[in-house]
């Protein structure tokens, strides 16, 4: 769960990306996305363990 402080920052950080999106090409914003989404897709391909390993470890901190 978020703390206060942390949900005003995610409020505030959204309310920064809007305004440069409004502000800045489309081209520019959707470069970075692109350049963000391709090294999470990179990471998730070099993650040692397999999906099963991740979501019966996920689920066993849940208790």
């Amino acid at each position: 769960m978020m703390s206060d402080a942390e949900r005003k920052e995610r409020i505030r950080f959204i309310g920064q990306w809007a305004d440069y999106v409004k502000n800045h090409p489309d081209k520019d914003w959707s470069m970075q996305q692109k350049i963000l989404i391709d090294s999470q897709i990179k990471n998730a391909k070099n993650y040692p363990l397999t999906k099963e390993q991740y979501l019966k470890i996920k689920s066993s901190n849940k208790k």
